[in-house]
C-alpha cells in the first residue's frame, strides 16, 4: 500500500535532485514556498538550464501538483500515488545523471 507520505518523500527527493543541478539559479528558500509555487518554478528553472528537458516540464509540474493535492486532501488514489512515485523516481535518476 502506498501512502501520501511515500509520495511526499518521492517528490522531495525529486525536488532535491532538481535543486542540486540548478543550485546556482536557485534564489528562494525551499521551506518558504508552497508546493504550488514549487510546481511551477522548479521545472521552469530546470528547463532554463537544460532546454533539452523541455518536453518533460509539464510532467514534472504534474508530479508536484499531484503531491500538493495529496497533502491538501490527506489522501490519494493508490494508483495515482504509485504512478507519481514512479515518475518522480524516474525523472530524479535522469536529473542526477545531468551532473555527471
Amino acid at each position: 500500500m502506498v501512502s501520501v507520505t511515500d509520495m511526499i518523500g518521492a517528490t522531495w527527493r525529486l525536488e532535491d535532485a532538481i535543486r542540486d543541478v540548478i543550485a546556482e539559479n536557485l534564489n528562494f528558500s525551499s521551506n518558504s514556498r508552497p508546493m504550488r509555487n514549487k510546481a511551477r518554478l522548479l521545472p521552469h528553472l530546470l528547463v532554463q538550464k537544460y532546454p533539452q528537458l523541455s518536453d518533460i516540464e509539464h510532467e514534472l509540474r504534474g508530479v508536484f501538483e499531484t503531491c500538493r493535492i495529496a497533502i491538501d486532501h490527506k489522501s490519494i488514489s493508490p494508483v495515482v500515488a504509485k504512478a507519481a512515485i514512479a515518475i518522480a523516481d524516474e525523472y530524479r535518476e535522469l536529473i542526477i545523471k545531468l551532473k555527471h
